[in-house]
């Protein structure tokens, strides 16, 4: 535990045994951890009241899967009640890596030295394949969007900013906040040092002949109906501001039907 200013919240979904290593790995790095329960069965519900018990943590039970965006808010305005300066933000299948919070804690300060910054994102690393994934810059030199697990950012972020939009239950959460950031005048910052261990989806490789083509996510059907459905939405809100993201979207959809036509195990 250290005494930084920091609250780490992470939101919970069946968590696993590793899921809760992570847990113990974020809490010895923050000064207090949220951890905020989507509604797990009762197994991993009972491990999860154990562990938070061990770590001296706070652990909000919704019962129901109410959404990434509405858990987040549930865990954020728990660091503003308990007077948090920053909030540090994870999935339950993240592992932090040695030094990870005070490593973001001075790039943060430095970055905000010469811009202004509202959020800070580490180097993600897939922990099996050890693929860094690389994040798209913008003219201002940060990440154009970002993923929510491993940011960083100011209590008064949501003051100025508001909070996430619960609305998109899952998926685009994060984009939506990056926009909203950069709408309301403000930047991203990335870490070049501070690493976090992350897994999208469930990935797999399409190696026909034995040759790596390309990796599948490998999403559920219902993930899937939610990345089209919100990415409508995004379009609508930001296509004009924004068109880079439009673009993108596009371009990503378009892959996404091509990969689950021939390679995906989980279609819809």
């Amino acid at each position: 535990m250290h005494r930084n200013g920091v609250c780490a919240v992470v939101v919970t979904f069946h968590p696993r045994a590793e899921d809760l290593s992570n847990l113990a790995k974020v809490r010895s790095q923050v000064e207090s951890l949220v951890v905020v329960d989507n509604g797990s069965s009762q197994e991993p519900l009972d491990a999860l009241r154990d562990l938070c018990r061990g770590l001296h943590c706070d652990l909000i039970e919704n019962g129901e899967n109410l959404g990434i965006g509405a858990a987040l808010n549930i865990g954020v305005r728990r660091a503003e009640q308990i007077g948090s300066r920053w909030v540090a933000l994870f999935d339950q299948d993240s592992a932090v890596t040695d030094g990870f919070i005070a490593q973001m804690l001075v790039d943060f300060e430095n970055q905000a030295a010469q811009r202004k910054i509202l959020l800070m994102v580490p180097r993600y690393l897939d922990p099996k394949s050890g693929i860094e994934r690389i994040c798209g810059l913008d003219e201002d030199g940060g990440p154009f969007v970002t993923i929510t697990s491993g940011s960083l950012l100011p209590i008064d972020a949501f003051s100025k900013c508001g909070y996430f939009e619960e609305n998109l239950f899952i998926y685009t959460v994060d984009d939506e906040y990056s926009l909203r950031l950069r709408s309301k005048g403000y930047s991203i910052g990335l870490s070049t040092h501070a690493v976090l261990l992350h897994a999208s989806g469930v990935p797999t490789w399409f190696a026909p002949f034995g040759k790596k083509l390309f990796s599948t996510t490998n999403y559920r059907p219902g993930v899937r109906y939610y990345i089209s459905r919100n990415r409508i939405w995004m379009m609508r809100r930001y296509g004009s501001q924004y068109p880079r993201w439009v673009r993108g979207a596009l371009r990503a959809s378009m892959i996404d039907v091509f990969k689950l036509a021939i390679a995906e195990r989980s279609r819809p």
